[in-house]
């Protein structure tokens, strides 16, 4: 999985630093971040019907059960509920902001 450490070393810079910068100037969390960028990929690749969850799971670095709890604490909805409502039309934005902090 992507991680701050990476981030960092790419910019030559120590990744607390990277971090509380992050953190001073977004009000987000590096890791807050993280999670958005990987859920908007997530939710993408998922709604996505042709799309295995079980493919997305590996793609995002996951286990396929582990990415299953994730998506559903993250999202609000397992990957299959957020497909179902894909295809009622009844798609909600949803997203756990409290991941953010």
């Amino acid at each position: 999985m992507w991680d701050i450490d990476d981030f960092a070393e790419q910019l030559c810079i120590h990744p607390i630093h990277l971090s509380n910068t992050i953190k001073n100037h977004t009000g987000i969390s590096a890791c807050g971040i993280l999670q958005l960028e990987i859920a908007r990929v997530a939710r993408k690749l998922v709604a996505n019907l042709s799309n295995p969850i079980q493919d997305i799971a590996f793609l995002l670095d996951f286990e396929p059960s582990q990415f299953t709890k994730w998506y559903k604490r993250v999202v609000g909805l397992t990957p299959k509920q957020f497909r179902t409502q894909i295809k009622r039309g009844t798609t909600t934005q949803i997203l756990n902001t409290s991941l953010l902090e």
